[in-house]
């Protein structure tokens, strides 16, 4: 990804808002696998019956479906003034900051790959167009999961497979149909490298420690940037996370003293705030400023 490229144009605008409206109905959707994902894995749900589509939204205190009115990504939450229709308890502000985040960032993939530009030139409804779309699609997807993924795991310490896995063969195949900025090898090479990285460190630590240190999760999620990145970017990314990570806990332990020693700090939002970071600055420019590319 590249730095973003601005030119609000008439066709520009329609594209931006378009991007923002679906930005917020993926985001809404984003919601719903957070909430309802952990508990399905876990088999919290009594027989098992809950899923991403059933039962029909509803408040999480006192389950009372809600209405069409209630479920308008970010104006409902404002316009119901944070509280439930039904039985008025406060609604988490975690809802609408999700479906905002999520609408950003699908702007930010618009303006990365000049679609704000592209959709007003003469001859912008063509190839290239296209092929900049597609690839804005599927990084608009790909940070939506990640949004999933940072907080399911901040909240159940949990990675489920069942993101990381079809993101991971998204991205190789992305990068095989050309709508990545690497090859089918890097990418494939990018994945592996990122999975073994982690699980090598995480046998020396098992070996060094007697103890577990660091989940399957954790490798996937490291292998899914890989096979989206390559493996260059994943030496400043895995800097960063563990600085971060770091970072905040020494803060958690010995300023704010509410961490206990052997409390375990989930190791993925480090990873994906990382990335988001990357991304924006741009994974090349990085590399450049370390040295590790020319």
């Amino acid at each position: 990804m590249s730095s973003p490229v601005v030119d609000l144009n008439a066709l520009g605008l329609m594209v931006a808002m378009l991007a923002a409206v679906l930005g917020l109905v993926v985001g809404s959707f984003c919601n719903v696998v957070i909430l309802r994902l952990p508990r399905m894995l876990m088999q919290e749900a009594a027989h098992n019956t809950l899923n991403l589509t059933a039962p029909r939204s509803h408040c999480p205190k006192c389950l009372h479906p809600l209405q069409w009115q209630a479920m308008i990504p970010v104006v409902s939450f404002f316009w119901l003034k944070g509280r439930c229709a039904h039985c008025a308890e406060s609604i988490s502000a975690r809802y609408w900051k999700t479906e905002a985040l999520v609408s950003l960032w699908w702007l930010i993939c618009t303006a990365q790959f000049q679609l704000l530009k592209l959709s007003g030139q003469v001859g912008g409804l063509q190839p290239l167009f296209y092929t900049q779309a597609t690839s804005a699609l599927l990084w608009a997807l790909m940070g939506s999961a990640l949004i999933c993924l940072a907080q399911i795991d901040w909240e159940h310490q949990l990675l489920p497979d069942a993101i990381t896995q079809p993101f991971l063969w998204l991205g190789l195949l992305s990068a095989s149909g050309g709508f990545l900025a690497l090859s089918t090898k890097e990418s494939l090479w990018g994945a592996v490298t990122g999975y073994l990285c982690f699980w090598g460190i995480a046998k020396i630590y098992l070996l060094v420690s007697k103890r577990e240190g660091m989940g399957q999760g954790d490798m996937k999620l490291l292998a899914l940037f890989g096979a989206w990145l390559g493996p260059l970017p994943l030496i400043p990314l895995v800097l960063l996370a563990s600085t971060s990570g770091a970072l905040f806990g020494l803060w958690r332990l010995k300023i704010k003293k509410d961490l206990d020693i052997d409390e375990p700090i989930p190791f993925g939002p480090f990873l994906i705030v990382s990335a988001f970071a990357l991304l924006l600055l741009g994974p090349n420019q990085v590399l450049h400023f370390l040295a590790l590319t020319r």
